[in-house]
C-alpha cells in the first residue's frame, strides 16, 4: 500500500501546484497590497481604481522603474490591443513613494474602447490589466541583504464591449 501511496501522493502534490501556476495572484506585493478595484462599465469606457495599500506599522518604499507610474495592458485571444501607459514621469519628478503605515496611494485607469491605432475595437470580450511600473524591497528574515520584488501585474478583468 505505501508503495503506490507515496507515488499518487507525490502527482497529486505536483498537479496541485502547477494548477496554481496560471490563477490570478494574490493582492500581497512585497510586504504592501496592491488591488484593482471599482471596476465599471458603460457604453463609452471602463475605469477602475488600482489601489496600493501599505497594512504593516512601517514606511514601506517603492521606486518607479519606468516613465511612467502604471500601465493598461487590454489584450483579445492573447494579442496585445492596446498598451497605455499612466502618469508619465517628467524630468524632476519624484521616483521614490514613501508610504507610510495604514496609507494608500491610488492610481485612476480608463480604457475608452481604443485600440493602439486609436480606433474603436470590434465587439467582444477583452482582458485589461494594470502593470505598477515600479519595485520595492522586503527584508527576509536571515538574509542580510533586501530582496527587490519586480514590479506587478494586477488583473486580468475580463470586459464585454459591445
Amino acid at each position: 500500500m505505501r508503495r503506490v501511496l507515496f507515488p499518487v501522493l507525490v502527482v497529486l502534490a505536483l498537479a496541485l501546484s502547477l494548477a496554481g501556476c496560471g490563477r490570478a495572484q494574490g493582492p500581497q506585493w512585497g510586504n504592501l497590497n496592491l488591488t484593482l478595484e471599482d471596476v465599471q462599465q458603460n457604453e463609452n469606457h471602463w475605469t477602475a481604481r488600482m489601489v496600493l495599500s501599505n497594512p504593516t506599522d512601517k514606511v514601506q518604499v517603492i521606486e518607479y522603474t519606468a516613465d511612467a507610474r502604471y500601465t493598461m495592458i487590454v489584450t483579445r485571444n492573447g494579442q496585445t490591443v492596446l498598451e497605455q501607459p499612466f502618469d508619465i514621469l517628467r524630468d524632476g519628478d519624484p521616483r521614490i513613494l514613501n508610504l507610510s503605515p495604514g496609507v494608500s496611494k491610488e492610481y485612476v485607469v480608463a480604457w475608452t474602447y481604443r485600440n493602439k491605432e486609436g480606433e474603436r475595437v470590434e465587439p467582444g470580450t477583452y482582458e485589461v490589466s494594470v502593470r505598477l511600473d515600479a519595485v520595492t524591497v522586503v527584508q527576509e528574515a536571515g538574509k542580510t541583504q533586501p530582496t527587490v520584488i519586480e514590479p506587478r501585474t494586477v488583473g486580468p478583468v475580463k470586459v464585454q464591449v459591445q
